[in-house]
Order: C-alpha cells, then sequence, then structure tokens
C-alpha cells in the first residue's frame, strides 16, 4: 500500500480501503493491528489526536500526517501519562494546585464534566477522557497552531530534554507537582484566545461534534 496517497479522514475505519485517521495511520507506521488505538501511544496524547483529528477540516488534517511518526513510542511511564493527563486536565479548566486531596475532588469534577460531555467511557478512563477534553476546548478557543504546539508539549513531558529528566519519569512527585504548577500559572507554551474559535468542521467521528461554545474555565 502506498501510504504516501492515503488522506487522513475522520472516525474510524474498518480497515485501510475504507481511509485512515491520524492514529489508525500511526498503527500501521508501527507494524500494529490496524486500530485507532495504537499501543505503542500515550493514551493521553492517543485521545487528544483523536478528537483533534474529527474536528479538523481537511485541509488542517493533513497537516497532522508528521505527528503519525512522531507519536510512536510515545507512551511512557504512568508518572509521565499522569502529568500529561493533569497538564490536559488544567488546559480544560481544571485548578489542580493545592494538597493530594483537593487535586483528587477536582478531578473527580472533571470526570463528571468528561461524562457529561464525552460519554462513558472517558469519564472512567481519565486519561483518555483528559486528552480528549482538552482537545475539545483548545479547539473551541484557539487555532490548529495551537492544538499542534500542545502536542509538542505533552511529547516533551518526561523525556531528557525536559529539565535533564530521564524518559521514565524518575525525576519523582516534586518534578511533577513543578510540571503541572508551571501549566498553571505559566501558559507560555500557547498563545493567548485570538477571540475567535477555530473555524473548522466538527468532524463526525470516534466521538461526535464539539461544544458549540467554549467550556469555561472555574
Amino acid at each position: 500500500m502506498n501510504l504516501d496517497s492515503l488522506r487522513l479522514e475522520p472516525g474510524s475505519h474498518r480497515s485501510p480501503r475504507d481511509g485512515v485517521c491520524l492514529l489508525e495511520l500511526t498503527s500501521i507506521l508501527a507494524r500494529e493491528e490496524f486500530s485507532d488505538r495504537p499501543r505503542c501511544v500515550c493514551k493521553v496524547i492517543a485521545a487528544f489526536l483523536r478528537s483533534w483529528n474529527d474536528r479538523s477540516s481537511h485541509a488542517e488534517r493533513q497537516r497532522l500526517r508528521p505527528y503519525a511518526t512522531r507519536v510512536i513510542r510515545s507512551r511512557a511511564s504512568r508518572s509521565v501519562t499522569r502529568r500529561r493527563r493533569d497538564i490536559c486536565l488544567i488546559w480544560a479548566g481544571a485548578d489542580l494546585s493545592g494538597n493530594t486531596l483537593s487535586r483528587a475532588i477536582r478531578r473527580f469534577g472533571m470526570r463528571l464534566r468528561i461524562l457529561a460531555l464525552c460519554g462513558i467511557r472517558p469519564a472512567l478512563r481519565l486519561n483518555e477522557g483528559a486528552g480528549e477534553l482538552a482537545a475539545r476546548i483548545v479547539f473551541a478557543r484557539y487555532d490548529s497552531e495551537t492544538g499542534l504546539r500542545l502536542v509538542d508539549k505533552l511529547l516533551e513531558v518526561g523525556s531528557e530534554s525536559e529539565h535533564g529528566t530521564p524518559k521514565d519519569g524518575s525525576g519523582g512527585n516534586a518534578l511533577a507537582r513543578a510540571v503541572v504548577e508551571r501549566a498553571l500559572c505559566e501558559p507560555a507554551p500557547l498563545p493567548p484566545a485570538a477571540g475567535s474559535r477555530n473555524g473548522n468542521g466538527n468532524g463526525n467521528g470516534h466521538r461526535g461534534k464539539a461544544p458549540s461554545e467554549p467550556v469555561a474555565i472555574e
């Protein structure tokens, strides 16, 4: 199969002959079973990109192609996955500062929001739910460049370039909190909202349409 001839499409598919979304293309490149949930990809990042793929216009969706390769082997340790999840929750409106109990309560509140907007499965699987909810909200508030820059930042979490931290996340809980608090207090990686939503289509695949209005940060 000529992979260069494949065009990214919204939704999931039975086989490449029916079309491919970004994550299905990744499963082909990674030589895994054809799926929109390849095992080699971080669940948080995969959920974000599935949702972003479905909501993008056709032209914007094709710009995601380089990430089909970039996200291979992004699956990491639990600590790295949790940090990526919390950063997505922060961009979705959660305040994860404070002590362990307060953070747990706020994560539970985000589960309820995910349940209302995304459904039962993402609410039960918070790693996936955080990625999907963040994609919905960032898509509603910013342009496509913002979403891709956020994915870049998520891929950096746990890498050696991040404060010299090895990819296994051995920096410990203190560093994990520092990453989350930095994302909360200094959202510099993402540009300020331009005052209008991304005008691309909502798509119609893995999860359903995006909310018609941005979700307020509480």
